[in-house]
């Protein structure tokens, strides 16, 4: 085989190979960082504040199989800049926030919803909304499966779960730029009453990444501010 060819195949395998592996290792990190920061991140020994940040150094230094795969702080970047659904936010924060005997700034990182661990106060993490500007969300909505909805109308309130909030998102995917707070295989939409929900001083949370959230009474937040809820093609389930 002649040198040109086998530069000519060593291009075409470089494209075939290492540009996909490249995208599924930044994928994986992308999966490791939402669990380790939603949920994980006093187990791991992650220093966190009550607003959901982490130094990016302790990740990088975390010896978790989940980060054990030689990651660096431009990969850390990478994935926060082109994650679609905008989950993470970086920013330097003081180092004395984290460390009694350090100075100076560091960098750090938070998931922007999501998260169960108790410790993160969404008064810090997120933006609370008055009832005023609640009222006045035209559309809230939440994404769920048939066999939860069956289980939602049988219990008769949608549950945050394990997490700290039950999650919406202010019209459908890729509707006037809505890109969080469901996920594209949901295949019921429960849509919500604000202003049922404002007259009532339900407390809801705006997150970086235009995510509803509130955790409702107790965690529940019962039918009866509930308007309706559709299929995907549009057939309605259910009406108040």
């Amino acid at each position: 085989m002649s040198a040109k060819k086998q530069v000519k195949q060593s291009k075409s395998s470089d494209k075939k190979f290492k540009t996909p592996n490249a995208g599924r290792r930044l994928k994986n990190l992308s999966h490791s960082l939402s669990w380790a920061l939603r949920h994980a991140a006093p187990q791991l020994g992650l220093t966190m504040t009550p607003d959901g940040f982490v130094p990016v150094q302790e990740i990088l230094q975390c010896n978790h199989s989940k980060f054990k795969a030689g990651y660096s702080n431009s990969d850390i970047v990478e994935v926060v800049r082109t994650n679609v659904k905008k989950r993470f936010t970086i920013a330097v924060k003081p180092a004395s926030d984290y460390y009694d005997d350090k100075d100076g700034h560091i960098e750090c990182i938070r998931a922007n919803q999501g998260h169960t661990i108790k410790s993160v106060d969404p008064d810090q993490l997120l933006t609370r909304l008055s009832p005023e500007e609640l009222a006045a969300f035209p559309t809230i909505v939440h994404g769920t499966y048939f066999g939860a909805w069956d289980a939602i109308k049988k219990c008769g309130y949608l549950s945050r779960m394990n997490r700290q909030h039950i999650h919406f998102a202010v019209g459908l995917l890729g509707e006037d730029g809505v890109i969080s707070g469901m996920r594209k295989s949901c295949e019921v939409y429960v849509y919500i009453d604000p202003v049922k929900c404002a007259n009532d001083n339900i407390i809801f949370y705006r997150s970086d990444n235009g995510v509803l959230l509130t955790a409702a009474k107790d965690g529940k937040l019962e039918l009866t501010y509930l308007k309706k809820a559709t299929d995907k093609n549009g057939n309605t389930l259910y009406v108040r």
